[in-house]
C-alpha cells in the first residue's frame, strides 16, 4: 500500500513539474539546435567574432553552433545547456560589441603606425610595380590586418572596387570588394585574396586599366544615380498594408520596390527576389547598396530599421529591413553578396508561432513606427 502511494505521489509531482521544465527549456525567444533563420545568423556572427565558432555564417543551428554556445556559456559562468536564451544572447552580443570596438581601436593604431608603408604600397599600386605585396602572396582573409591588407585595399580603391580609406583591416566591405574583383576576372569568387587574386591585382596597376575601370565605375554610378532618386511620401500617402493579404499578392519576382529611410533621408531600390513569410530582395545597383549602407551607419547589421516602402503599383506602406547580405542573390555587380529581408505587417499571433525571434522583433519595429506616425496602436 505504501509503495502504491509513493508511486502515485511521484507521478503527481512529475506531471506538476513537467510544464515548468518544458516552459523553461522551450521558451519561444530561445535559440536551440535545429532552428534556422536570421536570428541564428546573428548569433553565429557574434560567436565567430569572439572566436568560439569557425567557418561561415549559414543561419543553421547545428552541432558546431551548439558546441560553440556551450563553450561560451561555460566561459561566462552560465548554464552550459546549449540553449541560447535571453541572458546568453545578451552577454554574447555585448561582448561581441566590445570586441568590435577594441578591434576598431587596434586597427586605427595600426593605420597610424604603418601610414608611410601604406602610402608606399599605394604608390607602387599606381605604377604597377610588382612589389605591391612585397613578394608575399600568402592568403589574406576577413580578420587579417596590416600593411599587406592596406596594399590590397589601396589597389581595390584605385580600381574602383572599394570605397573609403585603406585602414589595414580586412572586414566585410573589403571581402565584398575582393569578391567583385574576382568575379570580374573570372577567378574563384570566394572573398579570399590568395596568390592568383593578389598577382592579378598586382598586375592590374597599369594606368590604362585603372583609368578604364574608374571610367567604367563612374559611368555605372552616373547611370545608376538617376534610378536611386527616392523621395519619401507625405503622411496622407502611407497606408498600413498586411503582408499576406495586401502586399505579397501584388509582388512578382524581378519587380522593383523603393525604400526610404526617414532618419537619414536616404532611399534605394530593391529587386524582388523571393516571397515567403517576408520579402527577400537585393539592391538593384552598387549605388543602391552604397545608399543603403550609408543609411545604416556604414556597416552591415541585422538590426532592422523602420522604413517607408513604395510598391510597384505606386502605393506607399511601411516595413522593417536590415542590410546584412546572406545566402544567395542574383545580381552579380551590385556589391551585395546575397540578399536581405524586408518585413511587413503580420498578425502577431501568427508571427509568434512561426517566427518567434527575429520576426517578432520586426513586427515590434513596424508597430512602433506606425504608432509614431499616427498615434494608433495596432491591435491583433
Amino acid at each position: 500500500m505504501r509503495s502504491k502511494k509513493t508511486l502515485v505521489l511521484f507521478l503527481v509531482l512529475t506531471l506538476a513539474l513537467t510544464p515548468v521544465l518544458s516552459a523553461r527549456a522551450y521558451r519561444p525567444d530561445t535559440l536551440r539546435a535545429g532552428m534556422r533563420g536570421e536570428a541564428v545568423s546573428e548569433m553565429q556572427t557574434a560567436l565567430i567574432a569572439l572566436g568560439y565558432l569557425g567557418g561561415t555564417v549559414d543561419g543553421i543551428f547545428g552541432i558546431n553552433t551548439e558546441k560553440a554556445v556551450r563553450k561560451f556559456q561555460r566561459d561566462n559562468k552560465l548554464t552550459a545547456d546549449g540553449l541560447a536564451g535571453t541572458k546568453t544572447l545578451e552577454i554574447l552580443y555585448q561582448k561581441a560589441k566590445t570586441s568590435s570596438k577594441a578591434s576598431s581601436s587596434s586597427s586605427a593604431k595600426a593605420k597610424t603606425s604603418s601610414e608611410s608603408t601604406a602610402k608606399a604600397d599605394a604608390s607602387a599600386a599606381s605604377s604597377g610595380s610588382s612589389s605591391l605585396f612585397g613578394g608575399n602572396y600568402a592568403t589574406l582573409r576577413v580578420g587579417d590586418s596590416g600593411s599587406r591588407v592596406q596594399a590590397l585595399q589601396s589597389r581595390l580603391i584605385t580600381l574602383g572596387y572599394l570605397s573609403g580609406s585603406a585602414d589595414g583591416n580586412f572586414g566585410q566591405m573589403t571581402r565584398k570588394a575582393v569578391v567583385s574583383y574576382q568575379k570580374s576576372k573570372g577567378l574563384t569568387a570566394d572573398g579570399l585574396a590568395g596568390q592568383k587574386t593578389l598577382k592579378a591585382l598586382e598586375g592590374a596597376g597599369s594606368s590604362a586599366e585603372a583609368n578604364k575601370t574608374s571610367t567604367s565605375s563612374a559611368s555605372s554610378t552616373s547611370s545608376a544615380s538617376s534610378s536611386v532618386t527616392v523621395t519619401g511620401p507625405s503622411g496622407s500617402q502611407v497606408r498600413l498594408l498586411h503582408w499576406y493579404k495586401e502586399v505579397k499578392p501584388k509582388l512578382k519576382s524581378n519587380q522593383t520596390i523603393q525604400i526610404y529611410e526617414p532618419k537619414s533621408g536616404l532611399g534605394w531600390n530593391l529587386k524582388v527576389y523571393s516571397r515567403g513569410r517576408h520579402l527577400d530582395a537585393e539592391p538593384r545597383t552598387a549605388e543602391d547598396t552604397a545608399n543603403m549602407l550609408k543609411a545604416f551607419g556604414g556597416k552591415n547589421t541585422w538590426s532592422q530599421k523602420a522604413v517607408y516602402v513604395k510598391l510597384p503599383d505606386g502605393t506607399w506602406t511601411i516595413g522593417a529591413t536590415h542590410d546584412m547580405p546572406h545566402l544567395t542573390g542574383s545580381i552579380p555587380d551590385n556589391n551585395f553578396d546575397g540578399h536581405l529581408c524586408v518585413h511587413f505587417l503580420r498578425d502577431m499571433s501568427e508571427t509568434v508561432e512561426k517566427d518567434p525571434n527575429y520576426g517578432v522583433s520586426n513586427q515590434n519595429t513596424i508597430r512602433g513606427f506606425w504608432y509614431s506616425l499616427t498615434g494608433e496602436r495596432i491591435e491583433d
